[in-house]
């Protein structure tokens, strides 16, 4: 269970989780394998100060100053979403092809936000702590993004991928964290059409 942030602190809560798309946009300009490495030396990082978050409590102090309106209560004691994504991230760039990456980073950074907000906002059809607008507002960014990319990478596995990644982001498996299921999911889906 976690506390239910206001629309406007779950809205800049999602602003900051679509900058994660920079990540996949840095492949159009950089090698793979520089992006790697970055999003690495990043995970490294970031996983040090949520290790000093959790067990010094100045810096915890600090950090809910800083960050306490977009995190969510169970991030309190536990890793932050950022730490899935970077995570996730680097898995993705490490084991897949560009294109793959791209797509499912993508997804990962927009049809989680616009399931969110589109569920905070226009939600009725509740599953869970998910709502089934939600849902299909995540299918539908999904959409739209494989079919940006379907020059690049093949549109039934890709479909397939995101249909999969939508079960997957409205009944959570084991409370794991969706930025991390969703894109991984995505990208070996994905990568059986390549």
């Amino acid at each position: 269970m976690h506390k239910v942030l206001s629309i406007k602190n779950e809205v800049l809560r999602k602003t900051i989780h679509i900058l994660n798309s920079v990540i996949p946009i840095s492949l159009l300009f950089f090698r793979q394998d520089y992006v790697t490495i970055g999003v690495g030396i990043a995970l490294v990082i970031w996983l040090l100060l949520e290790f000093f978050r959790l067990s010094n409590k100045k810096v915890k102090g600090l950090y809910k100053r800083v960050f306490g309106r977009v995190t969510r209560e169970f991030e309190d004691s536990s890793l932050t979403g950022a730490s899935y994504v970077l995570l996730s991230s680097f898995i993705i760039l490490f084991f897949f092809s560009k294109y793959v990456c791209i797509a499912s980073l993508l997804i990962m950074s927009f049809s989680d936000t616009s399931a969110a907000i589109i569920g905070r906002i226009y939600g009725k059809t509740k599953i869970g702590t998910k709502t089934l607008e939600g849902s299909f507002a995540f299918f539908l960014t999904s959409f739209l993004i494989v079919v940006l990319m379907s020059p690049y990478i093949s549109i039934f596995p890709a479909l397939l991928a995101i249909s999969l990644a939508t079960i997957v982001e409205l009944f959570p498996v084991n409370n794991i964290d969706d930025n991390f299921s969703v894109p991984i999911v995505c990208a070996i889906v994905m990568s059986f059409g390549i």
